[in-house]
């Protein structure tokens, strides 16, 4: 039997646990460093944890201000951010769990919002498979801003 996976905000007492965790090295060119994601959050922007057996395993930011609107027009969008699982517990299908659970996660808390949003950058197939396979769809819509290239916006309908 799988273990559970849990997602939740990030509370005081885990923020050395979430310091300590590090992206694989293959995935440093589209996920920033943890320290300087958590000092550059915004008041719109907050951190969330994912979590199996009580142990951290995964980060990820929701952010309720949509950048996108030249490139793609959505109302009510909240976007997805430096979703990523620590590389020690990769492999495991835990990043697909998380995918799983985003939709009624976010939906609940932010209730207000129709849609789900990310950007993945165009080399990093990977992650676009996986974000596929838990329910984003591509808008076939280049963002040709990111730091790595151009990324692909996905979108996830919430209600």
């Amino acid at each position: 039997m799988r273990p559970e996976m849990n997602l939740q905000p990030l509370a005081e007492q885990n923020l050395a646990k979430v310091l300590a965790l590090q992206v694989a090295l293959e995935q440093q060119n589209y996920v920033k460093n943890i320290a300087d994601i958590l000092q550059q959050l915004s008041e719109q922007q907050s951190a969330h944890l994912m979590m199996v057996d009580k142990q951290l395993v995964g980060f990820f930011v929701i952010d309720q201000h949509y950048p996108y609107h030249q490139n793609l027009p959505l109302n009510k969008a909240v976007l997805l951010r430096s979703f990523f699982i620590d590389r020690r517990h990769q492999g495991n299908g835990y990043g697909y769990q998380a995918g799983l659970l985003l939709k009624d996660y976010v939906s609940r808390l932010h209730s207000g919002f129709e849609f789900l949003c990310l950007t993945v950058n165009c080399r990093n197939h990977a992650a676009q498979a996986l974000y596929k396979k838990c329910g984003f769809k591509d808008s076939e819509v280049l963002y040709r801003g990111g730091p790595a290239g151009p990324q692909h916006i996905y979108t996830m309908k919430l209600k």
